[in-house]
């Protein structure tokens, strides 16, 4: 390798980690800001006081608040589909429950966005909209359910997991973790499969 492509490289890899470190300065104190004031009222000030970085770093990341707020957004619903796609109709909920349920205690700062009220909620609707791709077609395909029915089971089953998932987040994962999954594995399991199976 020459010389100067060797340190083009030594200079990139310098400032990606630059890059890194101010990405990460910005949204750990967003993460801090987040804990003592609505998520609606945190300012670009805010955040740039509390990381100790000008604005103009700010900036350089993010063109405003709203697309930072949108990034991580999209951050937690990446990972959350992630954890969701170890998920198959046909096979024993538990090892997606596992995976979801240490997404977010590994993310639990992040994951304030999607339990917290003041987000956007665009998060949750990318993960709304890809939980009912993934799922309704294998539904269907038990020819028990109308189409209907399918999106209507699916919504229940969302909506009512997320929110048993944010009182476990709320109150601190003081819940017995076990219990909670147990509890949503055989909601999934006698529940949703007697709707598509109940006539096999």
């Amino acid at each position: 390798m020459f010389v100067g492509e060797k340190r083009k490289m030594t200079d990139k890899v310098s400032t990606d980690r630059r890059i890194k470190r101010s990405e990460n300065l910005i949204k750990n104190a967003f993460y801090e800001l987040a804990k003592e004031k609505e998520i609606t009222k945190i300012t670009v000030k805010d955040i740039c006081d509390r990381a100790d970085i000008n604005r103009c770093t700010f900036y350089a990341h993010y063109e405003n608040i709203e697309i930072f707020l949108d990034t991580l957004e999209q951050e937690y619903a990446d990972k959350f589909l992630k954890a969701f796609s170890l998920y198959h109709y046909d096979q024993n909920p538990a090892k997606m429950l596992d995976a979801l349920f240490s997404c977010v205690k590994s993310n639990k700062e992040l994951f304030a966005l999607c339990f917290r009220s003041g987000s956007s909620g665009k998060g949750k609707k990318v993960i709304a909209d890809a939980v009912l791709a993934a799922t309704l077609p294998n539904w269907l395909n038990q020819h028990i359910l109308s189409k209907e029915q399918a999106v209507l089971l699916e919504a229940f089953v969302t909506s009512g997991g997320q929110k048993v998932m944010q009182l476990w987040y709320e109150s601190d994962f003081s819940y017995d973790e076990t219990m909670v999954k147990r509890l949503l594995e055989n909601a999934i399991k006698h529940g949703v499969y007697h709707f598509l199976y109940k006539d096999r």
